[in-house]
C-alpha cells in the first residue's frame, strides 16, 4: 500500500536487545542484594559549613556517608552499563562531595545495606547539585529509553528472591519535566521513577531532599513493601544521546523514622 510505512524487523531485534541488556544490569544489582549479608550500622558524623535543612521527621541514623575523605567511595560497587562515569571526592573550601562526570557513559555506585521495611519505617536524605545536563533533541520522557539520560539519579532498592519481583524507588533531577511527576522506567515497571528537582540552578547552589521512603513507595506501588531495603545507589548517565553531564551529591544518609511505622 502506498504510503505505509514498515517496521525493519532488524530494528525491532536491535531495540528489545538494548532494553533487555540494560534491565538484565539493573537486575545483577538487584540479585546481588539478595545475597548481602548485613552489614554493621555504624554513624558517621562531621560538620559542614551549609546549614543543615531541618527534617521533616525524627530519624535514627543507620548509616551516614559524610564523603570527607578520599577513599570515600571505596565502601561503593559500580555497575557499568556503558564505558564508566568519573566519580570522584572533591573538596572546594570547607565541603567536600562526589562529583559525577559521564561523557557517553552510565555506571552506577551501589551500597549493600539491609534496612527493615516491614517492621520500620525507613528515610533517606541526600544533597546534590546539577552543573550540566546531557544535550537531548526530543522532549524529556520518563517511559521511553529514547535519550534516557539524566543529569542525577538516586534509587532505593528492594530485592526479591526472584529478582523480577524486586522494585526500585528512583528520584532524579530532569531539565525540562515538572516536579512531582511520577512515572514508570522503560526498562521495568518494577521501577518508578520520581522528578524532585527540574532545570538549572543557581551556581554552587545545593538542595537537600528528606524522603519518606514508605510512603513514597505506597505512592508509586499503591501498597506497602514486600521486601526489605538491601541498596542504596547513584548515577549520571549520558550513553543515550553520547553527550555529557556533571553533578554533585553528598551526605546521603539512611535510618529510620521515629515512631515507627505508619499506616496500614
Amino acid at each position: 500500500m502506498i504510503g505505509q510505512v514498515k517496521t525493519c524487523p532488524t530494528a525491532i531485534i536491535i531495540m528489545k536487545k538494548k532494553i533487555i541488556i540494560r534491565l538484565i544490569a539493573i537486575l545483577i544489582i538487584l540479585a546481588a542484594c539478595v545475597a548481602l549479608t548485613l552489614f554493621g550500622s555504624g554513624i558517621l558524623v562531621r560538620k559542614k559549613k551549609p546549614e543543615a535543612v531541618p527534617a521533616k521527621y525524627r530519624v535514627e541514623l543507620v548509616k551516614a556517608f559524610p564523603f570527607t575523605e578520599e577513599n570515600a567511595l571505596k565502601e561503593w560497587e559500580e555497575k557499568i552499563f556503558k564505558n564508566k562515569v568519573v566519580y570522584r571526592i572533591e573538596k572546594a573550601a570547607d565541603l567536600s562531595f562526589v562529583r559525577a562526570n559521564a561523557t557517553d557513559a552510565a555506571s552506577a555506585l551501589y551500597y549493600r545495606i539491609r534496612m527493615d521495611a516491614k517492621a520500620k519505617h525507613p528515610a533517606v536524605s541526600w544533597k546534590w547539585h546539577v552543573e550540566k545536563f546531557p544535550a537531548k533533541r526530543l522532549p524529556e520522557n520518563l517511559e521511553t529509553q529514547d535519550e534516557d539520560d539524566f543529569a542525577a539519579r538516586v534509587y532505593v532498592i528492594f530485592p526479591a528472591f526472584f529478582f523480577t519481583n524486586s522494585k526500585v524507588l528512583e528520584y532524579i533531577w530532569a531539565e525540562k519535566l515538572p516536579v512531582g511527576t511520577i512515572g514508570t522506567s522503560p526498562y521495568s515497571e518494577n521501577i518508578k521513577i520520581f522528578v524532585l528537582k527540574s532545570g538549572a540552578a543557581n551556581p554552587g547552589e545545593w538542595f537537600a531532599e528528606d524522603r519518606d521512603i514508605m510512603e513514597d513507595y505506597r505512592k508509586a506501588f499503591g501498597r506497602s513493601p514486600e521486601h526489605d531495603i538491601g541498596a542504596v545507589a547513584f548515577m549520571t548517565n549520558t550513553e543515550h544521546t553520547g553527550s555529557s553531564a556533571d553533578a554533585v551529591y553528598d551526605e546521603i544518609n539512611l535510618g529510620y523514622k521515629e515512631n515507627g511505622r505508619e499506616g496500614p
